[in-house]
């Protein structure tokens, strides 16, 4: 699932497997997988199918973070500006860079605009329930285990793998990371702020905030090892959301 250390994931079970690539992505809200190195799709009806999961607000938060850093640099290594020709559709672009107004906005926006205006700038934010649909859409399957969380992950991702499929993968596969060669993106230093202001946002507990509670609901019931945010449980303790789904 992106923004769930998927580059991590990725990487570590290429090394260990000693193949070209493997993965199962979360992309635009669909189930897709694939093996390069058997040559083509691997049979999804048998295979020991796990995923890590993250809070579902710091994944959004960070999600949206990469989505900026994306639409503004052309380099997302030394993070050179775009020379844009056209202005986005959407209003959040009205504030600058850093400004806290600006990720308020962006909450608004998607809740508010087109679906066809955000369906190819979102995929990093996505709700990661989508997984589940998407596998359950194509195959009639569910994941056999989730990871909650990402910290730690060089050493509690090996040992989750052995305990969940231990008669699938080899024994390299169970070996801990090193934790050196964890993969950092670019838009973890912040350089434009978009992060902090995020967080801050977060932070103050105002409409924005119970907006991402909302909006994740179904992250944190389905993923029900994930322990909900206090705020959250605030927000869905409420008579206003208890009406609002009833």
């Amino acid at each position: 699932i992106w923004k769930c250390a998927n580059n991590d994931v990725r990487k570590n079970l290429r090394i260990s497997l000693d193949v070209m690539d493997v993965s199962l992505d979360c992309r635009r809200g669909k189930f897709e997988c694939w093996v390069d190195a058997i040559g083509g799709m691997m049979n999804v009806t048998r295979a020991c199918i796990v995923a890590v999961v993250r809070d579902p607000i710091t994944h959004f938060l960070s999600g949206y973070n990469e989505y900026e850093i994306r639409l503004n640099t052309d380099d997302t290594v030394n993070l050179t500006l775009k020379k844009r020709s056209a202005p986005n559709p959407l209003n959040f672009e009205r504030f600058v860079f850093g400004d806290e107004k600006r990720f308020e906005q962006f909450i608004v926006d998607i809740l508010t605009s087109p679906g066809d205006v955000l369906e190819d700038n979102l995929s990093h934010m996505y709700s990661m329930t989508g997984i589940l649909s998407g596998l359950y859409k194509a195959y009639k399957r569910n994941l056999d285990a989730y990871l909650p969380s990402i910290d730690d992950l060089e050493n509690t991702y090996p040992s989750f793998l052995k305990e969940t499929c231990p008669h699938v993968l080899p024994e390299s596969a169970f070996e801990p990371w090193d934790k050196e060669e964890r993969h950092h993106h670019v838009s973890e230093a912040d350089a434009l702020g978009f992060r902090s202001a995020a967080n801050a946002v977060w932070a103050r507990g105002g409409r924005a905030s119970r907006a991402l509670c909302v909006i994740h609901a179904m992250d944190y019931a389905c993923y029900d090892k994930v322990p909900v945010d206090d705020f959250c449980k605030g927000v869905y303790m409420s008579e206003a959301f208890t009406q609002a789904i009833s």
